[in-house]
């Protein structure tokens, strides 16, 4: 059997789309239309050819989704950890392989998961009700968060995020100066996957993590907040509000949250 190439990381948003023909039903009347759904497939994370958890989501930016799920389930400590990550086609989807020295690799937080993470979910397959919530203890830096910051990141969202033009499907999650510039985003048809791959992308550029604040174009789940906790980032701004639990999680890691609403923006008391 010939050996496998490793593929390009990353794609263009078109490339990660598939035509669906249908009839589109209006008032006006029936018309055939031609609408592009984002790609969406097993991605088989493995430490050291190890396998440990399949998730599903969007072929593109592998070694931003590899890094950042693993920095944000506090599998490592830093990217330095990681010293090298291959990626491979496998099945219908690829397979991410994360060489990281034994010793570095915190095996206390490897969940073991009996079934693969579904899009809209980064918990399924755990087995343990304990490793559900699992907030880390460290402190968190304190983020100036205004609202006139968040309302400015929202407006710049639609230009960071090609894949949602072309298909109009996918999560973006965006790293936004604390005056509210965009300068990094991701995108992924699950939430908590585009939140892996920013983190990822912004560990592997070396970008401060102290300076800024999240904007996520989806709820304000749990894992969300725990992801961002977990990762050392002090502030998160969502397009809906949080749940009780998500509220709960945040105040407990003094995280900052904000949300939009069709008034303007809610910044959540931490108390």
């Amino acid at each position: 059997m010939p050996a496998r190439k490793p593929v390009l990381v990353g794609k263009t948003a078109a490339a990660t789309s598939v035509a669906a023909r249908g009839v589109l039903h209006t008032l006006a009347g029936d018309s055939e239309t031609v609408w592009q759904v984002p790609e969406e497939v097993p991605l088989s994370l493995q430490f050291n050819s190890e396998a440990y958890a399949v998730m599903m989501g969007t072929p593109a930016d592998f070694e931003d989704f590899a890094m950042g799920f693993a920095i944000a389930e506090g599998l490592i400590a830093d990217i330095a950890d990681v010293t090298g990550i291959l990626v491979l086609p496998s099945e219908q989807g690829y397979a991410l392989d994360l060489s990281v020295p034994e010793t570095r690799i915190n095996r206390a937080r490897m969940a073991k998961r009996s079934l693969e993470g579904r899009t809209g979910c980064g918990l399924c397959g755990i087995e343990d009700i304990r490793d559900a919530v699992r907030m880390p203890g460290n402190t968190l830096p304190a983020v100036a968060l205004s609202p006139q910051a968040v309302a400015r990141a929202y407006e710049q969202l639609p230009a960071h995020q090609p894949m949602s033009r072309e298909n109009r499907t996918v999560h973006a999650a965006a790293w936004c100066s604390v005056d509210g510039e965009i300068l990094l985003a991701r995108e992924d048809v699950g939430r908590h996957n585009a939140l892996d791959k920013l983190i990822g992308a912004m560990a592997r550029g070396g970008l401060r993590i102290t300076d800024g604040f999240v904007l996520m174009s989806s709820r304000c789940s749990f894992e969300l907040v725990q992801k961002c906790a977990i990762a050392g980032i002090g502030a998160l701004a969502t397009v809906s509000a949080p749940t009780a639990l998500a509220l709960s999680l945040a105040r407990e890691a003094k995280l900052k949250l904000a949300a939009l609403s069709n008034r303007g923006v809610m910044i959540f008391d931490k108390d």
